[in-house]
């Protein structure tokens, strides 16, 4: 065999391993893609669950501003008002989530899902401490406006006391759920389990398949 016809041979096999080699790495790269949408997919359930309370919970809140409206009490409005508004914004945050979802596990756009990803992560960051800010608003809810009139030193400091302190907590929450406090307990007890990690999970699934595209 004259050395053109080693050379053909070389080349044939040379581009069967490059075909090969490009077809392992596209199936390699459906098979992450997959499982990019399960782990992805497995939020869904929790945030629907999540959902499932917080409607119900949000309406018994408003009927009790309706009730308080209706029987004079201001501090059972304001209260449960504040929560009520809360809720509602975190409702639709969990809406919002499952939109980003739907959206990620129904595109192959690997910029699209990046930017979806990064946003669900931001905004699962920013609901956790807005969560955190109604704590202070729980011991508003049950101050009584006759009690207050009839003992304002006693009864109001007591409160007042009650109020300030679940303040600091909240305060003291909200900054210890800062993206700074990454290593902290508070802020790795927070941000994860079933609502958190598959988002985490995403991200390392999602650098896999950006490799198999460079």
């Amino acid at each position: 065999m004259n050395d053109q016809k080693l050379f053909a041979l070389w080349e044939s096999q040379n581009q069967k391993l490059e075909e090969t080699l490009k077809l392992n790495k596209k199936l390699v790269r459906e098979i992450t893609k997959g499982q990019l949408r399960d782990t992805i997919g497995s939020l869904r359930s929790p945030k629907l669950f999540a959902l499932l309370i917080a409607i119900p919970y949000t309406l018994l809140l408003c009927f009790f501003v309706f009730i308080g409206k209706q029987a004079g009490a201001p501090f059972v409005v304001i209260g449960f008002g504040l929560i009520a508004l809360i809720m509602t914004a975190l409702i639709i945050g969990y809406l919002y989530h499952i939109y980003l979802i739907n959206q990620i596990q129904g595109t192959d756009e690997i910029s699209k899902v990046q930017k979806q990803i990064a946003e669900l992560k931001v905004s699962s960051f920013n609901l956790t401490r807005l969560a955190v800010l109604q704590l202070p608003l729980w011991s508003i809810c049950w101050i009584s406006l006759d009690v207050l009139k009839s003992s304002p030193l006693l009864y109001g400091g007591v409160n007042l006391l009650i109020f300030l302190l679940l303040s600091y907590i909240a305060y003291w929450l909200y900054q210890r759920l800062n993206v700074q406090n990454s290593n902290s307990k508070v802020y790795k007890f927070f941000y994860s389990g079933n609502e958190w990690d598959p988002i985490i999970k995403s991200s390392h699934i999602l650098e896999q398949i950006k490799e198999y595209d460079s």
